[in-house]
């Protein structure tokens, strides 16, 4: 069989691209051949050279494709504009596979890293560079002529950016003296970057003076003076010697980053920077359901108060009721200030001349104490304070930041401080109930506690008498609302459980008693009506009471019953009727969490004092009470333990690795936050770091929140998870410090075959 001879290219004319080269399929050249295989080029009409060949998906043939990606990419940013243009193709040769020249597909925009949409590298390739010229920066002034004031000009990076295709010619002069400054200091090209923008900054501000050289004062006010930048001035002989010139430029440290578009406000007519100033915005919100005009200037629809918008009941406790009489409006500045500045109005109440006295002197007598009413100073103008009062006010300052107060804390409590102390003077003793009505008059934004306690270790302050408890509260309120004799009789059973009566009874809390008379509120309704004293309710009465619920609310009822006449039976002759009483309750018993939920727990957060309370309950099943009630004398570190101190003993708890460990990263974050805190407890806050008060209950079990989890099931859960490795309550009792009847309830559960009653 001969064997198949092979086919030689041939010299011709490409009938694809028109071509001239090598042939390797006749007609087509290679890339041709492989362009006319593929499936997706149908024959159709060129968009843009109007053959009719193999097109592809955007209707180009091939050599239209090379063409628009190299020379003519018109027809990828303006088809339509590109089509009503005459249109040529480059011819080219048909070069072996090295050196020929692809059909690259055009592409689309394509969403970049800088969260912006681009044009394919060969489109932005063909674009010319745009000449960037703001005209509204630094626009040039005439050469020589004096200016009536010098204006200052603001430099700032984003300037140089927008001027950079003005000062190309003069920047292109200066480029050989940067490259011999940069080769004499071995600078790199981020200074040169940095150079050519400050020069173009400094050139900019020169024409803008109208002056021919480059006054010392601008080279100060760059936003960025690269080293070496006053060297190629002066090589270039641009910069001047004197400062006769006097180029008003403002310094870096005041110049804002940004300028908003001064305008008016629409509801007061302020001049400021926003739509609606920040004191009309919370002005609306708060009185939002009462729009209308007002009555004074007619102005409106407007929030109102009492029938004035708050421009007019502003100049109503300024000026007072006289200018009800006209239509005239104050125009004011809101905000900052239009010179770019901070200047806020309380600033510039600050920096008044008038300096006024406090109202109560010093030494002056009180004839009787009487309740001052501070509402009138909620829109008041206040004096400027006394050097006493600035000085009471930078030592708060101070102490607020090594407490590490924020400022939207300091603020409020420092606007109390400086209203109390510029009334009463700045030695006085304050009373706690004064500062905490004037805290109120002026919104209540922020915690007084933290003021109380700064004035309290100053010894300037008057303590507030201790509030009742809110349980106290609702014990006294119900009890006085029976009648007369029952009434004495329920306070002798409270005087019997807070140990007045008998002092060898153990104090029973408010909560408590609190809940007895919730349980017991049905019962005294139904004797109140039939009988004069509690003497008169037989043991009938108190079977047919519990009796009548059912399920654990019988067994609360008989508690609170059992308590009662217990009470009145030794504190009074009383006989008891509830003797011989039993009602049983069914026990439930502690369960389980489901396999895996208490897995990654630490991991739910990063904060300190929540991984810490997480490992101690979840490892040491500590609960809440004890951890609130931690002291830092109870921690141990040399023995690694901990000392828990609760009402009926101690228990130690010894602390592994991974506690450990987080109760020294909680320990090191509690003194760099808080290093002066009066607080001896292990757990604080920002709110108990300036009193003596544990947390909150609330406050701890919120830690375990993100884990969708409770504290008390966590506790539950490692405690039966002790008690299925170990059968004996006493070893439960010594390694969690829990009583042996509780101990003997989680055996009970982890272990059901195990015989006998549950405890009670």
């Amino acid at each position: 069989m001969t064997p198949r001879r092979k086919r030689l290219p041939s010299l011709g004319q490409c009938a694809g691209c028109l071509g001239w080269g090598l042939r390797v399929q006749s007609p087509f050249c290679s890339p041709c051949h492989q362009w006319r295989s593929k499936r997706n080029h149908p024959e159709g009409q060129c968009r843009r050279c109007k053959r009719l060949w193999r097109i592809n998906d955007e209707g180009f043939c091939r050599a239209c494709v090379v063409a628009v990606t190299e020379y003519d990419a018109a027809w990828y940013f303006e088809p339509a504009q590109a089509a009503e243009q005459p249109t040529w193709t480059q011819l080219a040769f048909c070069l072996p596979a090295s050196v020929r020249r692809p059909a690259l597909p055009t592409g689309t925009y394509r969403l970049q890293t800088d969260g912006r949409y681009h044009a394919p590298g060969w489109a932005r390739a063909q674009r010319p560079a745009l000449v960037v010229d703001d005209k509204r920066i630094c626009p040039q002034a005439v050469r020589g002529q004096v200016a009536l004031f010098p204006a200052p000009y603001r430099l700032l990076e984003r300037h140089a950016i927008a001027i950079r295709g003005r000062l190309q010619g003069d920047l292109t002069r200066l480029k050989p003296l940067v490259d011999e400054v940069q080769a004499e200091h071995r600078l790199g090209r981020s200074w040169r970057v940095s150079a050519m923008d400050a020069m173009a900054l400094a050139l900019a501000a020169r024409d803008a003076a109208g002056q021919d050289l480059v006054d010392a004062v601008i080279l100060d006010a760059l936003p960025h003076q690269p080293a070496g930048v006053t060297r190629v001035l002066n090589k270039a002989g641009l910069l001047a010697s004197d400062l006769d010139h006097a180029v008003a430029v403002l310094p870096h440290s005041q110049r804002p980053r940004s300028q908003p578009q001064p305008r008016s406000c629409d509801h007061c007519l302020s001049w400021g920077r926003n739509q609606v100033c920040d004191a009309c915005r919370h002005w609306r919100r708060k009185y939002a359901d009462q729009r209308g005009r007002c009555g004074r200037c007619g102005a409106g629809p407007l929030p109102l108060q009492n029938g004035r918008c708050r421009d007019c009941t502003r100049q109503r406790l300024q000026l007072g009721p006289d200018t009800d009489t006209g239509t005239w409006r104050q125009l004011r500045f809101a905000g900052p200030s239009l010179a770019g500045g901070s200047a806020t109005r309380r600033d510039l109440l600050a920096d008044r001349p008038g300096v006024s006295p406090p109202v109560v002197l010093t030494g002056q007598a009180t004839i009787f104490e009487v309740e001052r009413d501070w509402r009138p100073l909620a829109g008041a103008l206040l004096p400027a304070p006394l050097p006493p009062v600035k000085a009471l006010l930078a030592d708060f300052a101070r102490y607020t930041t090594e407490n590490r107060w924020n400022q939207q804390v300091h603020e409020p409590m420092a606007r109390v401080l400086r209203v109390a102390a510029t009334w009463l003077g700045a030695d006085t003793v304050f009373r706690e109930d004064e500062l905490r009505a004037l805290h109120r008059v002026f919104g209540g934004k922020g915690r007084i506690r933290g003021l109380v306690a700064f004035l309290d270790q100053r010894e300037q302050l008057v303590p507030s008498p201790p509030r009742r408890n809110r349980d106290e509260a609702f014990v006294q309120r119900t009890i006085a609302a029976f009648p007369p004799r029952i009434s004495d009789e329920l306070g002798t059973w409270v005087g019997v459980l807070r140990g007045v009566s008998r002092s060898h009874h153990r104090v029973t809390d408010y909560a408590t008693m609190r809940r007895y008379l919730i349980y017991l509120a049905t019962p005294l309704a139904d004797w109140t009506t039939r009988y004069t004293t509690l003497r008169q309710v037989t043991e009938a009465d108190i079977t047919a009471t519990v009796t009548a619920v059912k399920g654990p609310r019988a067994h609360e009822r008989a508690v609170a019953v059992r308590s009662l006449f217990r009470a009145l039976k030794h504190a009074t002759v009383f006989l008891d009727p509830t003797r011989g009483l039993r009602i049983t309750r069914q026990e439930l018993l502690p369960t389980t969490l489901a396999p895996g939920r208490p897995a990654g727990l630490l991991e739910t957060s990063s904060n300190p004092a929540t991984r810490l309370v997480l490992a101690l309950v979840a490892l040491h099943a500590t609960s809440g009470t004890d951890l609130r009630n931690l002291v830092l004398s109870d921690v141990l570190l040399t023995r690694r333990q901990l000392l828990i101190r609760r009402p009926h003993g101690r228990h130690v708890v010894h602390l592994d690795d991974t506690t450990a460990d987080l109760l020294h990263a909680w320990l090191r974050y509690r003194h760099r936050r808080w290093p002066r805190t009066v607080n001896s407890h292990l757990l604080v806050t920002q709110q108990t770091v300036s009193a003596t008060d544990p947390v909150c209950a609330d406050y701890v079990y919120r830690r375990f929140d993100p884990a969708g989890l409770t504290l008390r099931a966590v506790r539950a859960d490692r405690i039966l998870d002790e008690a299925r490795e170990s059968e004996d309550p006493v070893h439960l009792v010594r390694v969690f410090g829990i009583s042996i009847t509780t101990a003997m309830k989680y055996i009970h559960a982890a272990h059901p075959h195990r015989a006998g009653p549950v405890p009670h």
